[in-house]
C-alpha cells in the first residue's frame, strides 16, 4: 500500500491510515463523480457542489445531468453574449443576440435584442418570466435587453403528422 505518512510515522497513524486506505475504491463514489451514473436523488447536490446558478426539481433528469456538466463552462463565459445563448439553448429555444452595435439602426448604448424562436412550446407567464430569469443572470450587469421578440411555432399531431401551424410572435416594446 502508498501511504503519504512520513518515515517518523507511529504505529497509530499507520493504522488510520490503512483502515481508511480502500475509501475511495468503493464503486458508489466512483459513480457519483459520473454524471450520467448518478442516481437521481444525488444530482441535487451535484448541482450544489458545481456551482449551478438555478435547480428546478421539477425539471427532467436528461436537463439536470446537463445544467450539471455546463455549470463550469457556464461560468467561465458568464456575462457574454454566448452566456445568455447557452443558457437558453437547453431549453429548447432557438437564440439570436443583436447587440447595440450590430443593430441597424443602432441601438442605445449597452443594449440587446433578443430574438427567441420556441419551438413546439407555449408561451405563458412562467415560461416568460424563466427566459427573463435565465437571460439577467446570464448577462453581464452593465449590458440591458432593449427588446425581447419571442416566435411561438406550435406543433399540431393530427392522426401521427406533425403539423407546423403559423408562427405567432410577440414584441416587448423598447424602453425610452
Amino acid at each position: 500500500m502508498k501511504s503519504l505518512l512520513p518515515p517518523n510515522h507511529t504505529a497509530l497513524e499507520k493504522n488510520i491510515a490503512s483502515a481508511g486506505g480502500d475509501a475511495f475504491d468503493i464503486a458508489s463514489i466512483k459513480v457519483i463523480k459520473n454524471i450520467d451514473e448518478v442516481p437521481m436523488q444525488f444530482l441535487s447536490f451535484l448541482a450544489y457542489q458545481k456551482s449551478v446558478d438555478y435547480w428546478d426539481e421539477s425539471w427532467q433528469d436528461d436537463l439536470k445531468r446537463q445544467v450539471i456538466k455546463d455549470a463550469k463552462e457556464q461560468h467561465k463565459i458568464k456575462g457574454t453574449a454566448a452566456a445568455i445563448k447557452q443558457a437558453l439553448e437547453p431549453f429548447g429555444y432557438e437564440v439570436t443576440l443583436i447587440e447595440w452595435f450590430k443593430a441597424e439602426p443602432n441601438l442605445v448604448p449597452g443594449t440587446f435584442n433578443l430574438e427567441l424562436n420556441v419551438i413546439g412550446k407555449s408561451l405563458n407567464a412562467e415560461t416568460y418570466s424563466e427566459i427573463n430569469r435565465l437571460v439577467s443572470e446570464s448577462k453581464a450587469a452593465s449590458r440591458h435587453l432593449a427588446n425581447l421578440t419571442v416566435t411561438i411555432n406550435p406543433i399540431l399531431t393530427i392522426r401521427n403528422l406533425i403539423v407546423h401551424q403559423t408562427a405567432l410572435t410577440y414584441t416587448s416594446e423598447p424602453r425610452v
